[in-house]
């Protein structure tokens, strides 16, 4: 164990507000406009008090300040000097527009980033591999009764999406963005035309769609996904498969599949056949190949 007492004695919270930046929150606000018309309530003291609801886990603006309240005597360890009004913090809410906060993520992450590898990661392709999922947020009927449309069940689908990137040695949201609940996954395959070349994504079956697929291949981006149980497709060529003990891998082969106008255009990948021993069934993705090349 290190002997630095940098930390020693602070409490939690504050040992985390320490990593951030106050010169670039302001350097941020400052590009955002954020602190036009603010006397008091800065972006800095809006972020600590946003990082205090999210970590006690309060889902009201009374139920926050009930809780800096109960807290007045620390509010020193909190990066606060004084209880924000409940007006003030209802109208930094609304004004403060949330792409200030999402470039103040990005800035931390980007500074400390690399302390938050997995050192127990060895393999260097596991350090270029991102998860890729979304879950949806219901919204309450008697709140919102006009959100979502109206199905032939009567239930309307009303609610947020949120879809997210997680790169896996960081265990760490790499991206995050929001959508109406109804809108298709499949529409956010567009974000991950941001990730460095090389890059390998993985994601559910949410997300198909043949002529992104071939756009990620021609951007240098590996995929990995689960090919849907309805899937057309045409095999080309079967692999032979090396005679591992145990490796579960049942087929490997090249795969055409058609999509487009009259399904004219092709896209090349790779089906693997796959039996899962844990849970006792058989599973096939398709991970592509970068400007396919057959295997070796």
């Amino acid at each position: 164990m290190g002997k630095s007492s940098n930390f020693s004695g602070q409490p939690i919270f504050n040992q985390l507000i320490k990593f951030i930046d106050k010169g670039e929150v302001r350097e941020i606000a400052r590009r955002h406009n954020a602190e036009r018309y603010v006397k008091k309530f800065t972006t800095y003291n809006h972020l600590i008090v946003m990082l205090f609801v999210a970590f006690e886990g309060y889902h009201s603006i009374r139920e926050t300040l009930v809780g800096l309240l109960a807290n007045a005597h620390r509010l020193a360890h909190l990066g606060l000097n004084y209880v924000v009004r409940r007006s003030t913090l209802s109208e930094a809410n609304k004004r403060r527009v949330s792409d200030v906060f999402a470039d103040i993520y990005m800035s931390v992450y980007q500074r400390h980033g690399d302390s938050l590898t997995d050192s127990r990661l060895k393999d260097a392709d596991m350090k270029r591999l991102y998860i890729m999922d979304s879950t949806t947020i219901s919204l309450f009927k008697d709140i919102l009764k006009g959100v979502g449309r109206n199905p032939k069940t009567g239930k309307k689908k009303g609610g947020i999406k949120a879809h997210t990137i997680i790169r896996a040695s960081d265990h760490v949201p790499y991206l995050v963005r929001y959508s109406a609940a109804v809108r298709h996954d499949h529409t956010f395959l567009d974000e991950v035309f941001n990730l460095p070349g090389g890059s390998i994504i993985t994601f559910d079956k949410g997300y198909v769609d043949y002529g992104k697929y071939e756009v990620l291949t021609e951007s240098g981006i590996w995929y990995v996904t689960r090919l849907k149980d309805n899937a057309v497709y045409q095999a080309r060529k079967e692999f032979n498969i090396p005679d591992q003990a145990d490796s579960g891998v049942l087929k490997d082969e090249e795969i055409i599949l058609r999509y487009g106008k009259n399904k004219q255009q092709e896209h090349r990948s790779r089906r693997i056949a796959y039996w899962d021993s844990k849970s006792e069934r058989r599973l096939s993705s398709l991970p592509i190949i970068l400007r396919w090349q057959q295997r070796r």
